[in-house]
């Protein structure tokens, strides 16, 4: 069985993936995506080729996708040193926004067309959401050839 592997990491804060906004210009309405979610899919697709850079989302065509996402979250200062060291230990676990599910959504769609041909191939997926010292993401996509 042919099976690759990829990994990498986006730091900073991840963002959730929102719906579509719509504004009144006068003779129309207009769609748009805010700029901050623009900018977060920009970030990810970079942190994407900076880890590989000769990629071509074709080396994925006719491959069955798992997307493992573990997403680590700041710990909050009004934490006490005993609960600080329960997050860390992964005892705790974050139940704050944004949701496991629209940060997976976010990362997924950024990575079309980048890291894979389209995101219909990933048949599976799991998302974490844990406690670190900084913020970032691990992304972990494993391919297995048709």
């Amino acid at each position: 069985m042919n099976e690759k592997m990829y990994k990498f990491i986006i730091l900073g804060k991840p963002k959730a993936k929102q719906s579509t906004k719509f504004r009144d210009a006068g003779t129309f309405i207009q769609k748009y995506t805010p700029k901050d979610i623009v900018e977060y899919s920009n970030w990810v697709r970079h942190s994407f080729y900076k880890e590989y850079p000769n990629h071509l989302p074709s080396e994925l065509i006719d491959y069955q996708l798992r997307m493992n996402i573990d997403v680590f979250f700041s710990i909050p200062k009004s934490f006490s040193k005993t609960k600080t060291k329960l997050a860390l230990d992964g005892k705790i676990r974050p139940t704050i926004k944004p949701d496991w599910d629209n940060i997976s959504k976010n990362i997924c769609d950024a990575l079309n067309g980048i890291a894979y041909p389209d995101d219909k191939a990933i048949v599976s997926g799991s998302v974490n959401k844990y406690y670190s010292n900084v913020d970032y993401v691990n992304v972990e996509i494993r391919g297995t050839k048709l």
